[in-house]
């Protein structure tokens, strides 16, 4: 008799991160044991916890383990107590080895679930912008593969009489096999002018469409080589596309774009030109960490009250000061009804308001070190105390312009920002030299240099100069040049919001220009 194991059967839909059920999400979160094939994306990786088996099936015989053999492993490990989950591209019960994984289970009385995913073949017409039907232009739909089970003719199949009929025909097939479908169905008397599309990865920021007419319809050389899946929509729906389409038409469509940010920081930076239509790649070359010793922020906090001014230069600034105002039992009151908080940018400012419910006295029109400078040029500053949390690697340029202004500035380091060490650096110099990236994005001095020093100077010299490099402003675009990197994109307002319209305009003017 088995323990309280349990298998979770789990479509993971298009592999798109923002498109997976919670559902999905949540079970793998939790997963002891993943089997996986080895194509899960790097996101979907991000999931799963540290602790976890990690299973690779090899459906072609490659690396891992046969398809055979998932049903045994399901069983024993899951006999073991453990919660499994086997996870599927698209839907579960879409698989045939996931029918037969799920037969496996009850015999064995194995209790498992099944998670529902998006279908390829059937995401694929919405991110197309083709309806399944509309407005009587369809009179239902039909999904099929091609070629057809069991080596069956398309051209005798029920298939041609639906199309016939005014029926939308959907095929999940492969770009070189799209010239012999549409001949089998022309055979089997669907009209050769039929309108037809041809929808390579559906979904993903490489999205592609051909519209056609069934027989017109381009070879494998044309639609794509090599060969790839896609899927092929037959009729009159796929006129739709003109009045319907969204996708293709994001101002960052088809674009690879690097981030060095630090992974946690990255997410919002990522989803903002996701939306826009972007591929990221996240890439961190910085870590942020605390301090080893806490002895000169402590003392700062203690006197707090006794500070005219204080000023933040980071979110990470504004963090790390929080947690340890709080860990020493204070909080905001600390500061004193006479302190004047600055925040050197709107992000900065949220972090306050977020972290220690605090609104700040202002904003610089600028979001760097310089902007603060023309804030206080008008303020006395002889005599007065000015508090700066930052990192321990920083700029000079505040507290000492500021010490010429008459101020008494404690600059107290908050965090460390490192070299980050787990990124895979041999994966970066691949996508780069394969001239998978189009742009490399930096929001700090801090990572362009730690960009360079992973990379290697000789290689950053020899390979970036076919990839656009975007600031987020003057003080990280001054250090790009530095190191032999020229920004091609920097950003008016020192902003993640900032840097994605540079890039968008960065784009759009260049298509402009071809």
């Amino acid at each position: 008799m088995y323990e309280t194991g349990v298998v979770y059967l789990v479509g993971s839909g298009t592999g798109n991160l923002d498109l997976i059920t919670c559902r999905c999400k949540e079970v793998l979160e939790r997963a002891e044991v993943l089997v996986f094939e080895s194509s899960l994306s790097y996101e979907m990786k991000e999931l799963i916890p540290v602790s976890c088996e990690r299973v690779v099936v090899s459906p072609d015989g490659g690396v891992g383990i046969g398809i055979r053999s998932v049903s045994r492993i399901l069983i024993d490990r899951a006999g073991e107590g453990k919660a499994v989950v086997r996870l599927f591209g698209g839907d579960p019960y879409h698989f045939e080895s996931c029918v037969e994984e799920a037969k496996a289970l009850t015999r064995e009385g194995i209790p498992f679930e099944v998670v529902p995913g998006l279908m390829e073949g059937l995401s694929a017409l919405t991110f197309a912008g083709i309806p399944f039907h509309s407005g009587g232009s369809a009179n239902g739909f039909s999904v099929a593969e091609y070629p057809l089970a069991g080596g069956r003719s398309l051209k005798c199949s029920a298939y041609c009489a639906l199309a016939i009929e005014r029926n939308t025909l959907i095929f999940q097939t492969r770009s070189d096999l799209v010239v012999e479908l549409s001949t089998e169905l022309i055979a089997g008397g669907v009209a050769g002018t039929t309108p037809v599309a041809v929808i390579e990865e559906g979904g993903s920021p490489s999205q592609r469409v051909i519209e056609s007419i069934l027989e017109s319809i381009p070879n494998s050389e044309v639609v794509n080589p090599p060969p790839t899946s896609c899927v092929m929509v037959v009729g009159e729906v796929s006129r739709l596309r003109m009045e319907l389409s969204w996708f293709e038409g994001r101002p960052l469509h088809g674009r690879r774009i690097l981030i060095s940010r630090p992974r946690a920081q990255a997410d919002k930076f990522s989803r903002l030109l996701k939306e826009l239509g972007a591929e990221t790649l996240i890439a961190p070359t910085i870590h942020i960490a605390p301090l080893d010793e806490w002895g000169a922020l402590d003392a700062a906090i203690l006197e707090l009250d006794a500070y005219a001014w204080v000023i933040f230069t980071s979110v990470n600034g504004v963090r790390f000061f929080a947690d340890r105002l709080l860990e020493l039992e204070h909080d905001a009151r600390s500061f004193g009804k006479g302190a004047n908080i600055l925040a050197i940018g709107p992000a900065t400012a949220r972090a306050l308001e977020d972290n220690l419910h605090l609104k700040v006295d202002g904003v610089p029109d600028r979001y760097v070190a310089e902007g603060i400078l023309d804030m206080l040029a008008i303020e006395n500053l002889k005599g007065k105390r000015i508090l700066v949390p930052r990192a321990l690697e920083a700029r000079a340029v505040l507290p000492e312009k500021l010490r010429k202004m008459g101020a008494e500035v404690d600059v107290v380091p908050v965090y460390r920002t490192l070299m980050a060490e787990d990124t895979d650096v041999e994966w970066i110099r691949s996508e780069i030299s394969e001239d998978q990236v189009e742009m490399v994005t930096f929001t700090s001095s801090s990572m362009v240099q730690n960009f360079v020093e992973m990379l290697g100077e000789e290689f950053v010299g020899k390979r970036m100069k076919r990839v656009a490099v975007a600031s987020i402003g003057p003080i990280t675009s001054a250090k790009a040049r530095e190191l032999g990197l020229e920004p091609q994109v920097e950003a008016e307002v020192s902003t993640i919001p900032g840097l994605a319209r540079a890039i968008v305009d960065f784009y759009r003017f260049s298509l402009a220009g071809d």
